[in-house]
């Protein structure tokens, strides 16, 4: 049985390993070039530190699609993209008005948690606790809930909320409104996300907060030792992780930069104009702008070389995909994504790109050509869907008050 009297004992024996298998699995070093998360996990928004979304061992849905399970959630997003599910040690954490967590096989509910989470939480190993930290911003606060839902005595479980810091900002008028949204990023045992524009470094053992410094409202990214953060109006601000000491930024040519995801060569930013490739040293390697189409906040995935970005069209929006090495468009979809209030992330696995849809499904596209391979239209949706989760067989994804597991058909 895990109470706090565990937290006692593993604080008094800290000399020893820390943490357990989980802890191991989730470990992530700054130094380790980003998407190398756990092959059986998506344990944050955009998967990976680097926020890539790309996760090169799964093998979800590829050429059909079927329902494996689904479960209810409480939520409030009405026409905003719902936070990306995410799925670590074998459960599925979804953010509704409700923390949800169900077992990632079978759906059957493991704990509910009422929450006004505002963004995808980030799975944490903790030091001073033998299960991982879920940590989530919601409009004022940051807050760290024990990674099963604790142990039930007399029907109480003591210890469920770790902690949570004291209130950071005065929120926003209207919850759900997708206009602040954070995203939680976990690296080792720290936790970084911006809440009241602030990035925070916090402990995901005690909710100590480490360090803090300007932020922007979009999910920051962690690659080699730096937490870079886009701050629109400023451009790409980098810090080190363990002081907080800014390091880089803001770089030439990222003032509009809406958000950023680090690969091993270089940054790739989302700018009102488009996309833009930046160099560690700071240099614009090179800036994707075409004609008829601009970008928004909405994050970027990449894959293989390729970065795959939602892009405001004067008609229609399209995912666009653009070569990384010099900034040349390869393809752009016939299948519009969802953009409320910005673009969703996609997702990439097994040459295939998953995301949500302006109808109000799912679709996914052969990286290569953009060519459909399946679409996945929930009959009672009434709002979008959230980006995917993709593990394994299996893509993860909910809206509408359902939390879907996706399947080959």
């Amino acid at each position: 049985m895990e109470i706090n009297t565990e937290r006692r004992r593993l604080l008094a024996s800290s000399g020893t390993v820390v943490g357990s298998l989980f802890a191991w699995q989730f470990r992530s070093t700054g130094s380790r070039p980003p998407g190398q998360a756990p092959s059986s996990a998506w344990p944050m928004a955009q998967r990976d530190p680097g926020g890539t979304s790309h996760a090169p061992e799964a093998t979800p849905p590829k050429d059909t699609v079927s329902i494996r399970w689904q479960q209810q959630i409480d939520s409030v997003f009405g026409a905003s993209v719902p936070p990306t599910p995410i799925v670590a040690n074998g459960l599925v954490y979804a953010v509704g008005r409700e923390l949800l967590c169900v077992d990632a096989t079978t759906g059957e509910v493991r704990f509910r948690e009422d929450t006004d989470g505002s963004g995808s939480p980030a799975v944490a190993p903790a030091r001073a606790y033998r299960s991982p930290t879920i940590a989530f911003a919601t409009a004022t606060r940051a807050v760290g809930i024990h990674g099963r839902g604790g142990s039930l005595i007399a029907g109480v479980s003591p210890g469920h909320r770790r902690w949570q810091t004291p209130p950071l900002t005065q929120g926003v008028s209207l919850f759900g409104s997708g206009s602040h949204r954070s995203d939680a990023v976990a690296v080792d045992e720290t936790v970084f996300m911006v809440v009241g524009e602030k990035l925070l470094a916090i402990d995901a053992s005690s909710g100590r907060i480490r360090w803090r410094a300007a932020g922007g409202g979009s999910r920051p990214v962690v690659y080699d030792g730096t937490v870079y953060v886009p701050n629109f109006g400023v451009g790409v601000i980098g810090y080190d992780v363990d002081t907080g000491e800014r390091t880089f930024g803001p770089a030439d040519g990222t003032s509009m930069a809406g958000s950023v995801t680090a690969t091993s060569g270089l940054l790739v930013v989302g700018t009102g104009d488009g996309l833009a490739g930046i160099g560690y040293d700071g240099t614009t390697h090179w800036e994707f702008a075409p004609p008829r189409l601009d970008h928004d906040t909405g994050a970027v995935a990449i894959a293989n070389g390729v970065a795959f970005a939602g892009m405001i069209g004067k008609k229609h929006d399209q995912l666009v995909a653009v070569d990384i090495e010099g900034g040349t468009e390869l393809w752009r979809s016939n299948i519009h994504p969802e953009r409320s209030p910005r673009f969703a992330p996609p997702a990439v696995a097994d040459g295939v790109v998953y995301y949500p849809t302006e109808d109000r499904g799912m679709v996914a596209v052969t990286a290569a050509d953009g060519r459909v391979r399946w679409r996945f239209e929930p009959g009672d949706a009434f709002g979008p869907l959230s980006p995917a989760a993709l593990v394994g067989e299996t893509l993860y994804v909910h809206g509408s008050g359902t939390l879907y597991a996706l399947t080959e058909a």
